[in-house]
C-alpha cells in the first residue's frame, strides 16, 4: 500500500464510478481497476461491489475512507512543509553571462547544477563583457562568466574555457582558398569587428598591432550576428569569431577558415571581486563547472 493507491481509492469512493474516477485521475479505467484490485489483495478484503452502473463501497471501504483522507492530508502537508523549507533556505546566486558563454557552458549543465544544489537558486542575466565586470565590481551580481579581463587587479579570474578563433569570409574572397590564415593575411581587407564592449575585440586589435597594421574597419557589431553574417554573405568584409559559437550553415556564400595564431584564442572564465571573501554558493557554482572540465577547484 502506498500513497498513490490511497489517492485512487479515495477518488473512486467519492465518484462511485470507475469511468468518472479514472478521468479525473488522468488514467485509464483498466489501470484504476488494477490498482484497486491490488489494494484489495494487499489488505485482504473487498472495498467495492462492482455493478454495471458503478461501484458501491463496502463497510471496509467506509471505514477506510476517512482514515485514508487523513493520511493523504498529512502526507501532502509534510511534502509542502519540506518544499517550503527548501525554498526559504535557498540562496539566490546572481550570475552574469557574457554573450556566447552560456551556450558554451551548456544550459543542460546549468539545470543539472540546480538539481544537485537545491539550496541555491541561480538568477541569470546576459551582459557584455565590460558590463559583466562592472556589475561584479558594483555588487549587482555575485559572479560572471566572461572573457578574461585585461585588468585583473580588482577582479579574480578563474579560467574555464578556451576556444579557437576562425575567420569567416565570403567564398569569392581569395582568402577562402587558404587552409588557414594569419593576421598578416588580413592587410587590405575590410574588417567586421565586435564593438568595444567585447573583450575579444581587444585581443584581435592587439594582434593586428603585432602584425604591423591598423585594420580597415567596415562595421562594428554589438550583439546581432545575423547582420554580421549578412554582410559577409554580401562580401562586404571578413569577420573573426569564436569557432564553437559560429553558425553559418544556412549561408550559401560563407566559409570558415582556421586562424593559425597560437596566441589568439577565446579565453573565458569566472570573475569575482578580488577584495571580498567568496560566498559559499558562488564557490560551489564555480567548483561544480571546474570539476566538470577536470580543472583544479578553488
Amino acid at each position: 500500500m502506498d500513497i498513490e493507491s490511497l489517492r485512487y481509492f479515495v477518488k473512486l469512493y467519492e465518484k462511485r464510478n470507475f469511468t468518472k474516477a479514472a478521468k479525473e485521475l488522468f488514467i485509464t479505467q483498466q489501470a484504476l481497476s488494477r490498482m484497486i484490485i491490488k489494494l484489495e489483495d494487499e489488505i485482504g478484503g473487498l472495498l467495492f461491489i462492482r455493478k454495471s452502473r458503478g461501484a458501491s463501497p463496502t463497510k471496509l471501504a467506509k471505514y477506510m475512507y476517512p482514515e485514508a483522507q487523513k493520511i493523504i492530508k498529512d502526507f501532502d502537508d509534510f511534502v509542502f512543509d519540506i518544499h517550503n523549507k527548501v525554498e526559504k533556505e535557498k540562496y539566490i546566486l546572481k550570475v552574469g553571462f557574457a554573450p556566447g558563454t552560456l551556450r558554451v557552458l551548456g544550459v543542460r549543465e546549468l539545470i543539472e547544477f540546480g538539481r544537485a544544489y537545491l539550496d541555491i537558486e541561480v538568477d541569470i542575466g546576459e551582459f557584455s563583457d565590460i558590463d559583466c565586470e562592472e556589475n561584479v565590481l558594483k555588487g549587482n551580481i555575485d559572479l560572471a562568466l566572461t572573457v578574461k579581463p585585461n585588468e585583473e587587479n580588482r577582479l579574480k579570474y578563474i579560467h574555464l574555457i578556451k576556444e579557437n578563433l576562425i575567420l569567416i569570409v565570403n567564398k569569392n574572397n581569395p582568402l577562402a582558398n587558404k587552409n588557414s590564415v594569419k593576421f598578416e593575411d588580413l592587410r587590405g581587407e575590410k574588417l567586421i569587428l565586435l564593438d568595444d564592449t567585447f573583450r575579444m575585440q581587444q585581443v584581435t586589435i592587439e594582434h593586428f598591432n603585432k602584425a604591423g597594421f591598423t585594420p580597415d574597419v567596415y562595421f562594428k557589431s554589438s550583439h546581432d550576428l545575423r547582420v554580421v553574417y549578412d554582410l559577409v554573405e554580401l562580401n562586404k568584409g571578413v569577420f573573426i569569431f569564436v569557432e564553437k559559437l559560429t553558425n553559418v550553415e544556412k549561408y550559401n556564400n560563407i566559409c570558415c577558415i582556421p586562424l593559425d595564431v597560437p596566441t589568439a584564442f577565446w579565453d573565458a572564465g569566472f570573475i569575482v571581486k578580488r577584495d571580498e571573501k567568496m560566498k559559499p554558493a558562488a564557490k560551489k557554482f564555480i567548483n561544480y563547472f571546474l570539476n566538470k572540465r577536470n580543472l583544479e577547484q578553488i
